[in-house]
């Protein structure tokens, strides 16, 4: 605030005021569109975390037709059974001889670090293979991380203190992550091996359907057919387990209801930026070209012979209002007429049918590199960026203009005071 001593200084003022305020007009018009887009930034990124909910709930829906079977297993204990797309009623024997186990090592002894690998280089031996690792410091847990990050594929590393809390004694662990037997050590810049090795690891062994031949693996999962995996539990030789998949549409019911509920979210969230109370997307092109590609993830249509032409005959019926309604026994009633019209009208996210239009209508939208609301998003996070950057300068070169003219105005000032006394 500039004061002076003549008897214009409230007048200086007022020129300083009127300068000041003329100069921050441009800035107030930058303020106020920076938070028009900051705005829509904002309303723009809620629609996009829903259109990830409900893509992901797309997915779900082509997990679900897949997993239109459940397995139902005789002795869980000893074997389980997952579903997945392509399997088919039917029953299986499995007789676990052994789920086979994994190689194993601990330091010798108390993990240290020598002075001649104080870089931490180490060398880590899996089997006949030997690799280089480069650790931060050399240290247990400096070591074990360097190995999770570079081999982590084909060994776990852990740091166990098997000593107390007063005399911690640190070891690293060293786990395969496939079974079979195999050298799990690691050796220091000379060569010399700092593990003991655990008890041997070996292949889990199986035999499917009484056939007489034994199965080994380096994994305790195993698909015995399309669509079915088993997973070995525990060894029971000579006690086969039966595995019995059949039809149902329990998990694709459940998948529909949700793919419902996260449809009619983002339909909420479009309409909200339309009408007397619009949001501040109303009247930009993104919200025209989302609500399009949201309408033909619901309105798919296609000839079939089957009877099963669109999602209506499933139990999803668009409302006047724009929003699905989900009816389970009208799925029900289609599954249990034809299930295999049903699969083939859902069809998958790359195979044709519902599935691969809705997940091609959405990827245009959530792709991050070619995806409409994901460049949206860059392109108004840009134009943010660069009004605060014009903001910033602006306010700076106000700052200057402002300290500039109280310094000419306290001048003038002091000068009129000078004379008025003279006078």
């Amino acid at each position: 605030m500039f004061t002076g001593a003549s008897g214009y200084s409230q007048d200086l003022q007022n020129v300083i005021s009127r300068a000041v305020a003329i100069a921050e007009l441009p800035i107030t018009v930058l303020t106020n569109q920076e938070a028009t887009l900051q705005s829509q930034s904002s309303a723009l990124a809620n629609i996009d975390n829903d259109i990830s909910a409900l893509q992901a709930a797309v997915q779900a829906v082509g997990t679900a037709v897949g997993g239109s079977y459940a397995a139902d297993v005789s002795n869980p204990g000893v074997v389980s059974a997952s579903v997945g797309e392509g399997a088919v009623a039917g029953t299986y024997s499995i007789e676990v001889d052994s789920v086979g186990a994994y190689a194993s090592s601990l330091s010798a002894g108390n993990w240290t670090g020598t002075s001649s690998d104080a870089g931490g280089t180490y060398s880590l031996v899996i089997g006949d293979n030997s690799y280089g690792i480069q650790s931060a410091d050399g240290s247990a847990g400096s070591v074990a991380a360097a190995i999770n990050a570079q081999y982590g594929d084909q060994v776990q590393a852990t740091v166990v203190n098997v000593g107390s809390d007063a005399s911690p004694s640190l070891r690293v662990s060293l786990q395969a992550t496939s079974l079979g037997a195999q050298t799990l050590d690691i050796q220091d810049s000379s060569g010399t091996g700092l593990q003991a090795q655990g008890p041997d690891g070996s292949l889990a062994s199986y035999i499917v359907d009484g056939s007489g031949e034994t199965v080994t693996s380096a994994s305790r999962s195993a698909t015995i057919a399309t669509g079915l995996t088993i997973h070995l539990q525990s060894g029971d030789p000579g006690n086969p387990v039966t595995v019995t998949v059949s039809g149902t549409d329990s998990a694709l019911s459940g998948a529909l209801a949700s793919f419902t509920s996260a449809y009619n979210t983002v339909v909420t969230d479009l309409q909200a930026q339309r009408g007397q109370s619009a949001g501040h997307l109303q009247g930009q092109s993104i919200l025209s070209q989302i609500t399009q590609a949201i309408d033909n993830v619901a309105t798919y249509f296609t000839s079939s012979e089957s009877g099963i032409n669109g999602l209506a005959q499933l139990g999803l019926k668009l409302g006047e209002n724009g929003q699905l309604t989900f009816n389970a026994q009208t799925l029900d009633t289609a599954y249990s007429g034809n299930s295999a019209a049903v699969a083939s009208f859902l069809g998958s996210a790359t195979g044709g049918g519902w599935l691969e239009s809705a997940t091609n209508s959405l990827t245009n939208l959530e792709d991050p590199i070619r995806g409409l609301v994901k460049n949206e998003e860059t392109s108004l996070q840009s134009r943010t960026t660069s009004i605060g950057n014009q903001i910033t300068t602006k306010q700076g070169q106000l700052a200057t203009m402002k300290t500039s003219l109280t310094k000419q105005m306290a001048a003038a000032d002091a000068l009129i005071a000078t004379i008025e006394q003279q006078d």
